[in-house]
This record gives structure tokens, C-alpha cells and sequence, in this order.
């Protein structure tokens, strides 16, 4: 049969029945279904495919833009419609899926491994933006890389004391190209009690605003939506901070919260998490800054913080805690801790420490310090049931791992894991296109 003479309206039925495999493998039928491939109304083909397979919250994820996927971005009548049809209709859906797709195959294909040396001491945090990682330590300073070369190209001071943690604000859209600059500001906290923005584009190495307000050092720092950012502090705080153009103010601050806040995340600009060293859990409506659920940890030994990393993803939060593992939590009508997952290695006598936690798309990392290996988990699914096998183990080093991360930099998936050793190790897989 020479598929193609086939009439275009039957190729287009035919298209909007496959899967995203066989859609990709389609472009090999003839010359002319691969012209076909290369038409912009081709894309919601791949915009149908990354909707069915992937789901919501990670699309959010991975594009940096909740809107594209509201009811008006669907082409529905109104002009507001039509700029949001016009919006969603741009987009690189195939890249979108090639991203999501290609991460299952960490551990599986050829691996390039980078190590960045010129932190004086334990690195406290680890992040990507396209193929630069930015890292930061008890050193004070924040330090940028060529992830591909090991080359440090800058390094930011200005900081009184360790940087504990570091946050990128997210520039809607998709990149493709890996040298550019996915994120356009930088925000770290410090143990001098401070929150320091930076400027990832202008590349000037002096921070464009500091955030005064809290009485202790930042744990912790987090960018949601547009301009909110969310800091932790052990003067048992969370304060939520709109930033703009040279400065930020404080929007509102939860206070008294018992005791020390260790983890703070933003979904969007809508919902905070955070998570007190003395095991609370809760989540609070920016909007109406009212806590709209909570819970506790028990610990078997009240001495060990009981939390050592936690993501937010929607609705849904992952907890790393000190001896008993992972902890799915949603927040539903309930309020209750749906599953809980010890972390085995291979080789393991027993449940292995783990140490610092990070999820991008389908895949979530845990840091461990007794072995210092990394522990990768590829979700296919809901959250509850996909912790009882571990996808590939990456041994880093023999120090303990104090901070992961994991991204793709538009050429493959790609891992970092920071160290007590002062040395950050960048992962690199090169998997065939989808």
C-alpha cells in the first residue's frame, strides 16, 4: 500500500490515534508523512500526547506555566481565548514529551561525569539552569559552572556566613537550547539571617536586593510563581516575599511556629509547604494565608531532626525523613500520610539514611550518608505505589551526600550530587531521541 497517496484527512485520523511512540515512529511511513511532521498543526498532536501520558502538575513543572493549560488556552471562543489558543499552540510539545520520556533511561545509556572542585568546604546545595549548575556552601559563596567543562564562570559574594540553600526562578517557556538561561533570578539564604536575589542574566556578580526581616538563619529558600518567594528560618518563621525589579517586600510572614522551620517549598503562587525540625507538616493558602491542613511525624528519637528533604508537587507532598524513609502525604479531606516507603540499597542490612531529597518530571533522587550513593525512583503513575523499586543507584562518593538535583539540560537528563568533601559530581545520560 503507498501510504503516501493516502487523502490528508484520512493521514490526520490516523495520526490522532497513535501514541506518542508510534506518532514519533510515523515520521519513517514516507517522505510525505515526514513533511506532514514538520507542520505547526502537527504539534497539538503532541500537545494531546503530553496531556494523556504525562499529566498536569508535571507539564506545570517542566514549562514553568500553569495558564497554558486553562480552559481559556484550549481555544474556547473569546479573544482571551484566542491568545491563549495562540499561546499553547506555539509551544514545543514534542521537546515537552522527548523531556519526560528520555528520563527513564538514567542509568541505562552512556554516562558523562563532571566533577566541580573550588567550594572550601562542605556544598550545602545543588541546582541546574540549562547547562550551568549553580552551587552554594559554608564557605559564603555561590558559586556558577559550566556543567559540560567543570569551569567555574562566576562566583557571587556577599553573604556574612554559609549559604544553606539556593532557589531559581523559572522563565515560562521551554528552552531548547541548553546555553541558554532557563531561570532569570538567583535567590539564596544564608546563616547571617539574610535572603540575597540575583540577577541570572545580567551576570554582574552583585546582588540586586536583600530581603531583611528574619532574626535567624535561613534554612531554606523557594520560588513559586511569578513574583513570591518563600524563606525558612530557625527564628521559627516562613515569610513569603513579593519580588520585583530591585527589591522585594514582605507580603505576609507565618510567625511562632513552635520551632525551628527547616523546609519551605511553592506550588505556583497559591499554596506553601513547610516543615518544622520537630516533625510538622503543613500546608497554607497564600491567597487567604490560612493553614489548610496539617501533620505531625512521630520519632522514635526525638534528638534526630525528623526531616530531611521534602518536595511539593500540587497537591501532593514527599517527605525524606531521618530513619524511616519516605512518606507520601496528600492533602485531601483526611489530612492523613497515605504510604510510607523505607529506602533498602542493594547490598542493605536494613533502611539507609537518607539525607537530602529533590523530584523533577518522573524521577526522584535520594541522597544517603552512610554510603554515599544516590538512589533514583522512576514514577509511572500515582505516587503510592512507586517506591518499592529502585530504578539505578549512582555511588558518588564515600562522604555523605548533603544535596541533589535533577533536571534536563535539552540534550539529556542530567544529575548533580554535592558532597562534605567540597566536590560536586554532574551526571550526564545520552538517550536516543523519542
Amino acid at each position: 500500500m503507498n501510504f503516501s497517496q493516502l487523502p490528508l484527512e484520512l493521514i490526520d485520523e490516523i495520526l490522532k490515534h497513535l501514541d506518542a511512540i508510534s506518532l514519533a515512529k510515523s515520521r519513517q511511513v514516507c517522505r510525505t508523512w515526514l513533511a506532514l511532521h514538520a507542520q505547526p498543526k502537527y504539534k497539538q498532536l503532541w500537545r494531546q500526547a503530553c496531556v494523556h501520558d504525562i499529566g498536569y502538575d508535571v507539564l506545570v513543572e517542566i514549562t514553568g506555566d500553569r495558564t497554558i493549560f486553562s480552559d481559556n488556552h484550549l481555544g474556547h471562543s473569546s479573544a482571551a481565548g484566542e491568545e491563549g489558543y495562540q499561546k499553547t499552540y506555539n509551544i514545543d510539545w514534542k521537546a515537552i514529551y522527548q523531556r519526560w520520556f528520555r528520563s527513564r533511561h538514567i542509568g541505562k545509556w552512556p554516562c558523562m561525569i563532571t566533577e566541580l572542585e573550588g567550594h572550601s568546604g562542605q556544598v550545602l546545595d545543588v541546582k541546574f539552569s540549562g547547562d550551568r549548575v549553580v552551587t552554594c556552601g559554608v564557605d559564603g559563596v555561590i558559586c556558577i559552572w559550566d556543567g559540560w567543562t567543570g569551569c567555574c564562570v562566576m562566583v557571587l559574594r556577599g553573604h556574612l556566613d554559609s549559604v544553606t540553600s539556593i532557589s531559581l526562578r523559572q522563565t515560562p517557556g521551554l528552552w531548547k537550547n541548553p546555553s541558554d538561561t532557563p531561570h532569570d533570578l538567583l535567590a539564596s539564604g544564608s546563616r547571617d539571617c539574610s535572603v540575597k536575589i540575583w540577577n541570572m542574566k545580567e551576570g554582574s556578580g552583585v546582588a540586586v536586593a536583600t530581603c531583611h526581616g528574619h532574626n535567624g538563619p535561613i534554612n531554606c529558600v523557594s520560588f513559586g510563581d511569578n513574583s513570591f518567594l518563600a524563606s525558612a528560618s530557625e527564628d521559627c518563621s516562613v515569610r513569603i516575599w513579593r519580588i520585583s525589579t530591585g527589591n522585594c517586600t514582605c507580603y505576609y510572614t507565618l510567625s511562632n511556629l513552635g520551632d525551628w522551620v527547616e523546609h519551605t517549598r511553592l506550588w505556583g503562587s497559591d499554596t506553601l509547604l513547610y516543615v518544622t525540625v520537630n516533625g510538622k507538616l503543613a500546608l497554607s493558602s497564600i491567597a487567604d494565608q490560612q493553614i489548610l491542613s496539617s501533620i505531625r511525624l512521630k520519632a522514635s528519637n526525638p534528638l534526630l531532626p525528623r526531616v530531611h528533604g521534602a518536595v511539593l508537587r500540587g497537591q501532593n507532598v514527599l517527605v525524606l525523613t531521618a530513619l524511616n524513609g519516605l512518606f507520601f502525604w496528600e492533602n485531601n479531606s483526611n489530612n492523613s500520610i497515605l504510604n510510607n516507603f523505607p529506602v533498602i540499597g542493594p547490598c542493605s542490612t536494613g533502611v539507609v539514611r537518607g539525607t537530602c531529597l529533590a523530584m523533577h518530571g518522573a524521577l526522584v533522587t535520594v541522597g544517603t550518608s552512610s554510603t554515599g550513593a544516590v538512589y533514583v525512583y522512576h514514577l509511572n503513575g500515582k505516587w503510592g505505589n512507586q517506591f518499592n523499586k529502585i530504578h539505578c543507584v549512582l555511588q558518588v562518593n564515600k562522604s555523605a551526600v548533603n544535596a541533589v538535583s535533577i533536571d534536563d539540560d535539552g540534550q539529556g537528563p542530567c544529575l548533580a550530587a554535592a558532597g562534605d568533601d567540597g566536590i560536586v559530581k554532574v551526571y550526564r545520560w545520552f538517550p536516543p531521541s523519542v
